[in-house]
């Protein structure tokens, strides 16, 4: 059970349950979109660089490289 308590389902706005529902269907786990939803602008920008991240033509492998080099070279545990 996590530390912090996750927003329940029902108790979101519609918005952010089309966007929960989006994480469901492409990641198949909706913890971190129901952990980001306590703070709804904040989850609410998230979500539109996270659409962004996901759009375009790199390919997904390569965006989650460059992520995992960036963390590195941050000196971030990722």
């Amino acid at each position: 059970m996590p530390v912090i308590p996750l927003v329940e389902y029902d108790k979101l706005t519609p918005q952010m349950k089309e966007i929960v529902d989006m994480f469901e269907t492409y990641i198949g786990d909706t913890v971190w979109a129901r952990l980001m939803a306590r703070c709804p602008e904040i989850f609410l920008k998230f979500n539109e660089l996270y659409s962004t991240l996901l759009s375009g033509t790199v390919e997904t492998e390569i965006k989650e490289l460059a992520r995992l080099r960036m963390a590195y070279l941050n000196g971030c545990d990722y």
